[in-house]
């Protein structure tokens, strides 16, 4: 930076920028910042890198070890691919003797452990077998890693076992194995063990002859060790998807694995270094095969697969579902059902699934649903519909049907009608003239009892339509029919509209109805009576005042003998919309009851403006009757 400086005054100085008109004085500021630049980012990497790998040999040829480590690791701290900084390093480290570190135990603190464990493969792991002097060379190595660095125990008893192979001291090598494939065997750092097991079954499987058939297969069987094993391929291969070892060994192990062992190291959650994917393809290869034998392995395959691909399970258990079916088997057709709606709830719902999964989630739920209806278990078919609504199923007007149908049969469970009652509510929205549906809320309404209504109140006020019961009411009181079992409904109805709503003048209004038709004339009449001295209201409420009032009127002039009562409720009625001639006549009769003839004939000359009117000749035949006509 200097020097360009100095260029620039220097440039400045001789006045260069005068003789060169096409860039004035600039240049005597561009020409030194450019070649600074092309120095700062072309040289000075490279040439920095260069003379921390000059310091750390000069250190090293001193034999200030420690200071030699630190420049050759700043230098491939710069660039990590710097060949002459790493020859150094491993210069440096094969320079390294067990006495010379005792003799300065802070250079442990500084020592590259895996890179004397990689100097120690090197030697070990080539084309041709290592010689004596190799493996002396890579036991220095590794005797070095495990006496400073316990941490590396692992990896340093795989390069052992290695070594013991070479050298035909199988028993040895059995024996170093056999500890570091054990779980349970300690000592071991977990994660350098982990990175190691790859190897280490590679070399008791395929790495001779005698480890094969000292350690490999043995301890292959034993429990938890395939689906380690199987672990370490797929590490191994999601790090090297090439490797032509990893691709052998998992193909061996996988072919042996069975369902139990899988089963076993799942206890905890499904593992996670395993190709479901993998295992799904060797199910589906194997289920359609008329070797039972074969099927029977895809199948439990496919179960695999399932348990670990909890979003196509549903997929993957309906395959099965429909082969154990094919086959006859109902029990293990429903089992399979069954875990492929659990795999939705390990998927995270419905709502993260496929398309195609979720479509096959539903169809799974419509068959449970029905398999449970035709055994009995009501309860289960109505959870199994329950879910699919919630989960987002189509044409939910029959689902809720079913649901009504469900609820209906199943009486044991609590609530069953008043949850029959909110399935029909619900799919009455979706359709309120449905024939089935209208006749299906008759039925329930019916079959629901004000003791159980009165239980849960609060909760159905919701869907309760109390409006229902007093139309319906009024329509079979309405009708003047002497059927017992119509009016009995009536008062049923009514009852249950008092549950929810006691003070109404509709539902008073019903009762009082049926008590009268009941024969209950006192209970009856004292009740309309209520209604009448009550609030009118607006709407509905207000129509049942002025009926009430009506009949009370009626009822004070033919059956009571109180025409003075009937000519106020008759006078009230007048004011209402819906009164006409009919009501002009009643009032007649009432004052002519009284001995008020002159207002009995005024009622009755109105109602004989009502020419069309079938009270006319009535009131015709009145007057005259009165002398009036």
């Amino acid at each position: 930076m200097t020097l360009c400086a100095a260029l620039g005054v220097a440039l400045y100085l001789m006045n260069l920028g005068g003789t060169l008109l096409t860039l004035g004085p600039a240049v005597a500021f561009l020409l030194p910042v450019t070649i600074y630049f092309v120095y700062a980012t072309r040289v000075l990497p490279g040439l920095r890198v260069f003379k921390h790998v000059l310091r750390g040999f000069s250190y090293m040829n001193l034999g200030r070890l420690r200071e030699a480590l630190y420049f050759f690791r700043r230098a491939l701290a710069w660039d990590p691919n710097s060949a002459l900084a790493r020859q150094g390093m491993l210069t440096l480290h094969e320079s390294l003797s067990l006495a010379r570190i005792e003799r300065d135990p802070e250079l442990v603190k500084e020592l590259d452990f895996e890179l004397c464990l990689e100097r120690a493969s090197a030697l070990l792991v080539q084309d041709r077998p290592p010689t004596a002097d190799q493996r002396a060379e890579a036991a220095r190595f590794l005797d070095l890693v495990a006496d400073k660095e316990p941490r590396y125990a692992a990896r340093v008893d795989y390069l052992r076992a290695v070594s013991l192979t070479h050298a035909k001291d199988f028993d040895a090598a059995a024996n170093t194995l056999r500890t570091l494939l054990n779980p349970e065997s300690a000592g071991y750092h977990a994660g350098v063990r982990r990175r190691t097991l790859f190897e280490a079954w590679n070399l008791a499987l395929f790495g001779h002859p005698e480890l094969t058939k000292r350690v490999g297969w043995h301890e292959l069987e034993m429990a938890g060790r395939r689906v380690e094993a199987i672990g370490a391929v797929e590490r191994q291969l999601a790090a090297n998807p090439q490797d032509p070892d990893a691709k052998d060994l998992r193909t061996t192990l996988y072919s042996q694995l069975n369902e139990r062992e899988f089963v076993d190291a799942a206890a905890n959650g499904p593992p996670k270094d395993f190709n479901y994917d993998y295992v799904e393809q060797l199910g589906l290869a194997l289920v359609d095969d008329p070797d039972p034998d074969r099927r029977d392995r895809g199948m439990a395959y496919l179960r695999i697969a399932g348990r670990g691909l909890p979003a196509r399970g549903p997929g993957i258990f309906k395959k099965l579902a429909d082969l154990y079916e094919k086959l006859g088997d109902a029990e293990n057709a429903r089992k399979s059902l069954e875990s492929a709606k659990r795999s939705v709830g390990l998927a995270g719902g419905p709502g993260e699934l496929a398309k195609d999964q979720r479509e096959t989630y539903f169809a799974v739920l419509k068959k449970l649903a029905d398999d449970a209806d035709a055994r009995g278990d009501y309860e289960a078919a109505i959870a199994d519909l329950r879910l699919y609504l919630e989960g987002g199923g189509r044409n939910e007007l029959e689902t809720y049907r079913r649901l009504a149908d469900l609820y209906g049969k199943a009486r044991s469970t609590p609530n069953a009608v008043l949850n029959a009652l909110l399935m029909t509510e619900t799919g009455l929205t979706y359709s309120s003239t449905d024939a089935d549906l209208l006749k299906k809320k008759d039925t329930f309404y019916y079959s629901v009892t004000p003791e159980e209504l009165a239980a849960v109140k609060e909760k159905v006020a919701g869907y309760f339509d109390v409006g229902y019961c007093v139309r319906k009411a009024m329509a079979i009181l309405n009708s003047k029919s002497d059927d017992v079992e119509l009016l009995d409904w009536a008062t049923h109805l009514a009852k249950l509209a008092e549950v929810m709503q006691p003070a109404s003048n509709g539902v008073r209004l019903i009762k009082a109805r049926c008590l009268l038709r009941r024969g209950e004339r006192d209970a009856g009449i004292a009740l309309l009576e209520d209604v009448r001295e009550g609030k009118k209201g607006s709407g509905d409420e207000e129509d049942a005042w002025y009926a009430a009032t009506k009949i009370l009127g009626q009822l004070y002039l033919e059956e009571l003998n109180r025409p003075d009562l009937a000519v106020k409720a008759f006078t009230d009625y007048k004011e209402y919309g819906k009164s006409g001639a009919d009501t002009l006549y009643q009032l007649a009769r009432a004052y002519e009851a009284l001995g008020d003839t002159a207002n009995a004939a005024k009622f009755y000359n109105a109602v004989t403006a009502y020419e069309e009117h079938p009270r006319y000749w009535d009131a015709k035949e009145a007057l005259r009757r009165l002398g009036k006509g």
